[in-house]
């Protein structure tokens, strides 16, 4: 059904409260951001969501842009591209939340963090995974 390979760091997963996730507005407005982080990542790279249509439907495939799948990025890259770009798209609409999905099923609501202070964290720690990044941030918060 899910058209990722086993083997990615994390999703995310764009939400908004009372927007049909199926709609071409919503897929539009999610793949801004998924276009604008492909445009500055320099390694790894993110692919959206791909749903095998049912059979007998007209559409084989479907693209799904508020499922992007995120594979080989750096905390680095992380911090100075995908989180300002996580900003910017956040700015403009402000019902919508980010949700980052790790490989074994549990998940941040990282729209809710200082996505200022996690870039400093991730800055100063280049080193971290994101999953072992984020969890450290999150534990040196509470």
């Amino acid at each position: 059904m899910q058209g990722f390979p086993d083997k990615f760091n994390f999703s995310l997963i764009l939400k908004s409260g009372g927007v049909e996730y199926s709609s071409e507005c919503w897929q539009e407005q999610c793949c801004q951001l998924y276009s604008s982080i492909c445009r500055s990542i320099p390694d790894g790279w993110i692919e959206p969501l791909k749903l095998k249509g049912s059979e007998g439907e007209r559409t084989d495939l479907s693209t799904i842009f508020s499922t992007l799948a995120v594979f080989g990025i750096t905390g680095e890259v992380f911090a100075t591209i995908i989180l300002d770009a996580m900003k910017t798209w956040l700015e403009y609409r402000p019902t919508a939340e980010i949700e980052l999905k790790y490989p074994d099923g549990s998940t941040v609501n990282i729209s809710k963090l200082p996505l200022t202070k996690v870039s400093k964290f991730f800055e100063e720690n280049p080193q971290l995974s994101i999953c072992e990044g984020l969890s450290r941030f999150m534990n040196s918060n509470e």
